[in-house]
């Protein structure tokens, strides 16, 4: 398998910035597979390449990764206009490279949001499958924290994440709050993995156990920092999002107390680090040292032998709560420091639950400076919570172990979608299509037969009883789910024991009628008006079928399903399982207008003949129960 891989800020262990990339990179190489990197020039990273840069470019192979690029210099202290400029860019010679590249799959991992652009425009044009990896929810946290205010812009923004959304074979959400937002947008919950940033173990290793740290040891950290002084460090970027001003309060509230033993080290860089060393300079805040960033490999060094506890800050946004997975935190945890976090959301709830440091409120300085005399007079409890974080890294958060569920997934996306025609384009085109014309025909249906439904409905309420509408889950597009809603045709008859009678006794004479008729699917209109369904399109069937299918009978959810099929209209209940999955299939990758419009026209003749086109679950149908196809 082939994998063009768009990360703007890829970088080696030799830079400053986060290895997620190269570490899933290398994964997909060891396992056999090829790998092309796409990246930009970025004063953080070290892509591993030296050579001078040809027409807009380098390139060159780097521990097995075919790297790529871009002359595109990008700085965090650059304007946001000047960043977006950028990014634009990026995207186009991204998108350019996509179209003309031979590739078995794409993966795109923000931010920014642009880097999808290539991949979605591939999967459209080509038909190549595509994973996007969201890393924060846009534009939900520049909106949150007003960085991005013009409603226009919000809009495309918008825009742009609903296309890229929908666009993906598959997305990974890197915190349980990223996915949940993804879903929020209407993409399949079915399609979602939540992988999270990794410890890596080999490169950040646990301080031995009685030993002593003393800062000193380090070449590079600031020569005012005692031997005996207590460490806790901030790594990553000083930006507006990080909200480093309430460190800088606790270290004022930690001076007013005469802590002179607690020292405050940031190590990173950004917009508003200068403001921050401004404010240390004017406050005379002693406690605070700055270091630029460094990379991986010296950060590893002075975390474990220097550093007595890790700084998880950021603003007080709520946005933040659920869409957060800082590398900082599991470099933290692999070295087996406390830590120390001031905002809610699932890194505060692991840290209480597995006791890993204490989070403390926004905007506390008094909490937060505690919560640092409380560790600095308490070496048995740094000692115990860092001996907690480091087991925790190891049983759940190992890169090896979760680089192979990513991989995985794109293994997983690349062989089920590989089957794409070249008129795939089209057939998506002709989708959109079909959901906006199908929710429009729903409304016009709905209030025409509005006053036959009400009808209807005090029929099922007289002759039937309560309720009205039979509601079951049923798996639709990609295995998602939803309710399905028909009208009933059965009693609730019971036998002496209390069970539900067999279908066939419960069956009386209306609801065969309703059947016979089709009128008891009209509810359904419901269901396609929601987006659910289709008019045309596989039958939704039972839940407990999904195990049973082979994967090419799975490929029938690969389509809404629909009110009437291909299936349904060439032979209904008289053919068998096997057949009926079979010609589900052959729809998905013939369907056309013109192949829908033959099948509603005959399902049209065949409800006037009352030959109702029947549905999965039924007396006339044995279950189905697995093929020799799915053994």
């Amino acid at each position: 398998m082939k994998v063009l891989y768009y990360h703007q800020y890829f970088s080696t262990p030799a830079g400053a910035a986060g290895t997620r990339s190269y570490v899933l990179a290398r994964s997909l190489v060891e396992a056999g597979h090829q790998v092309q990197m796409v990246c930009l020039r970025d004063a953080r990273t070290d892509t591993g390449l030296s050579g001078p840069f040809s027409q807009g470019r380098r390139s060159g192979l780097v521990a097995g990764i075919d790297v790529i690029e871009f002359d595109l210099p990008y700085s965090n202290h650059a304007s946001l206009l000047e960043r977006a400029l950028v990014f634009l860019r990026y995207s186009w010679q991204s998108l350019q490279l996509a179209l003309h590249t031979e590739s078995d799959l794409i993966f795109a991992t923000t931010t920014p949001l642009t880097a999808g652009i290539p991949g979605l425009a591939a999967r459209w044009l080509l038909g190549t499958p595509f994973v996007f990896e969201v890393r924060d929810l846009w534009p939900e946290l520049p909106r949150a924290m007003g960085v991005v205010r013009n409603p226009l812009v919000l809009a495309a923004l918008s825009a742009l994440e609903w296309i890229s959304y929908h666009s993906a074979d598959a997305c990974i959400g890197l915190a349980p709050g990223i996915c949940e937002g993804i879903a929020e947008r209407g993409f399949s919950s079915s399609c979602i993995t939540s992988i999270p940033n990794a410890c890596d173990l080999e490169l950040f290793r646990s301080h031995p156990p009685g030993q002593e740290k003393k800062p000193q040891l380090i070449a590079g950290l600031p020569q005012r920092l005692a031997p005996c002084s207590f460490v806790a460090a901030f790594t990553g970027a000083h930006g507006l999002a990080n909200g480093l001003d309430a460190v800088l309060d606790a270290a004022a509230e930690l001076q007013r107390l005469g802590r002179d033993d607690i020292q405050l080290l940031f190590i990173g860089d950004g917009r508003c680090k200068p403001a921050l060393e401004h404010r240390v300079a004017n406050e005379s805040l002693s406690n605070c040292h700055f270091l630029p960033p460094i990379p991986k490999l010296q950060l590893a060094q002075i975390l474990s032998r220097s550093v007595h506890v890790g700084l998880m800050v950021l603003d007080d946004v709520p946005a933040f709560y659920r869409g957060t997975s800082p590398n900082k935190f599991f470099d933290y945890l692999a070295c087996g420091l406390p830590v120390v976090n001031n905002y809610p959301g699932w890194l505060a709830d692991l840290i209480v639950e597995y006791q890993l440091g204490i989070p403390v409120p926004s905007r506390d300085p008094v909490a937060f400076a505690s919560a640092l005399i409380r560790l600095a007079d308490q070496p048995s409890l740094v000692k115990s919570m860092g001996s907690q974080a480091r087991n925790l890294a190891e049983t759940q958060f190992s890169r090896r172990q979760l680089a192979d569920h990513w991989r995985q997934v794109l293994e997983t996306t690349a062989m089920h979608y590989a089957r794409r025609p070249r008129s795939y384009l089209w057939k998506q085109v002709y989708a959109l299509f079909k959901g906006l014309a199908d929710r429009g025909a729903a409304v016009v249906a709905l209030l025409m037969l509005c006053p036959l439904m009400v009808v209807i409905a005090g029929l099922v309420r007289c002759w039937l009883g309560s309720p009205v509408l039979f509601r079951q889950q049923r798996p639709g597009y990609r295995g998602d789910l939803f309710w399905l809603l028909k009208f009933r045709t059965m009693t609730n008859s019971r036998d002496a024991s209390g069970a539900l009678l067999p279908d066939a006794q419960r069956l009386m004479p209306f609801g065969r009628w309703l059947r016979a008729t089709s009128m008891d699917e009209l509810p359904e209109l419901i269901n396609i008006l929601y987006g659910e369904m289709s008019f045309i399109g596989p039958r939704p069937l039972l839940m407990q079928y999904l195990p049973l299918y082979s994967s090419e009978q799975a490929r029938r959810h690969d389509v809404k399903p629909g009110f009437s099929g291909w299936a349904q209209i060439n032979g209904r209940n008289a053919i068998s399982w096997e057949e009926k999955f079979r010609l589900d299939v052959w729809y998905v990758d013939h369907r056309s207008f013109w192949l829908d419009l033959r099948i509603f026209l005959i399902s049209v003749w065949k409800v006037i003949l009352r030959e109702g086109i029947s549905s999965a679950g039924e007396a006339t149908m044995a279950p189905f129960s697995g093929s020799r196809m799915s053994q």
